[in-house]
């Protein structure tokens, strides 16, 4: 028996496992891992994890499926051979995280799981992928009917992740009705965030602050996307990002606000934050928040009914891969969204 995370709060990818049937882990820098390449490390160590999800789970054995302490899910491994460990680049760009270890998983449909919830409320921070040794557990789970995982297996998401080369991008941007001057320059803010956030990681430190996310990453982003140092307001009201219409940059022409993290943070809760901030001010012109950790956006926009509690991203993008589209957020556009992103598309 096995327990596997299905993200973190703010960075909630569930849907990914329920609706194709599967499970998915990381990191996957070292490639595929029926080589062998993550069996070295220390137990429990993120690649030492791999090497047990590549290598240890058999057909017919249960898994539980969980975010943060909560048990959300239970499945089972299938028995047919085509449907054990696999390595698949769709999955290199899961908000922000490169999961392409996968292995099919027949999740249980509408089954009610009860106390079994409950089961790691009190425990300690979990690994994301380890092998279930509390026999209370286990007993519990056994008792499961085998019907509850006798459905066939959903299909795996089908879409076009392939990275676009510059070449490919800036004529899709071109398409688009962004003119050539414009896609030059939003290609080189783009190149230059992912250089600079993969420095960042290298260094291993505390940097970069949300001061430097917003300075020098995210500020050229937008400047290349036609925005003018006049339209954007930093740290104005305590919004991290402002963007104006039209100038002078009062109250009534602010059409968009960003709230930024720190690089490597989850994002899926702060929309929130900025969603307050809109409400607190009265910006009734605000049509878009943003929320950003400097390597990946998410682009919220506002209903006909306002803005909604728990609202789904029409854009997203990850400066690390630059890729067609995105397994999450669903239906989300990589060119779409940077064409929105533009000031005239406000």
């Amino acid at each position: 028996m096995w327990q596997i995370a299905t993200g973190e709060l703010g960075r909630d990818y569930r849907s990914l496992f329920f609706d194709h049937d599967l499970m998915i882990l990381g990191p996957s820098d070292r490639g595929d891992a029926s080589s062998g390449a993550y069996e070295d490390g220390p137990a429990n160590s993120p690649p030492r994890q791999v090497h047990s999800f590549a290598t240890g789970p058999e057909p017919g054995d249960r898994v539980l499926a969980r975010l943060s302490h909560e048990v959300i899910g239970v499945g089972q491994i299938p028995a047919e051979s085509e449907h054990q460990y696999t390595f698949d680049e769709t999955f290199r760009s899961v908000l922000g995280w490169d999961l392409c270890h996968v292995r099919r998983v027949k999740w249980a449909r509408n089954f009610d799981l009860g106390d079994l919830t409950d089961v790691y409320r009190n425990a300690k921070e979990k690994p994301a992928f380890t092998g279930v040794k509390a026999e209370r557990i286990i007993r519990q789970v056994a008792r499961i009917p085998d019907f509850h995982f006798d459905s066939d297996l959903r299909a795996l998401p089908d879409l076009d992740t392939e990275r676009y080369s510059d070449e490919d991008l800036s004529l899709e941007l071109f398409r688009a009705g962004i003119s050539n001057r414009n896609t030059e320059d939003i290609l080189g803010a783009l190149r230059q965030a992912e250089r600079l956030c993969s420095w960042y990681d290298i260094q291993g430190s505390d940097r970069p602050t949300e001061h430097e996310v917003v300075s020098h990453v995210i500020l050229p982003i937008f400047l290349g996307l036609g925005w003018s140092h006049q339209q954007i307001a930093v740290e104005w009201k305590k919004i991290d990002m402002a963007f104006f219409k039209t100038t002078p940059t009062r109250p009534d022409s602010c059409v968009m606000v960003l709230e930024a993290k720190g690089l490597g943070k989850p994002l899926g809760e702060r929309h929130s934050q900025a969603r307050s901030y809109v409400e607190k001010h009265r910006l009734e012109s605000v049509k878009y928040i943003a929320t950003t950790d400097g390597a990946r956006l998410l682009l919220y926009e506002k209903s006909n009914d306002g803005w909604l509690d728990d609202p789904t991203p029409i854009g997203y993008l990850d400066v690390r891969s630059l890729q067609r589209q995105y397994v999450l957020p669903q239906d989300t556009d990589l060119v779409e969204t940077l064409v929105q992103l533009q000031p005239g598309a406000m």
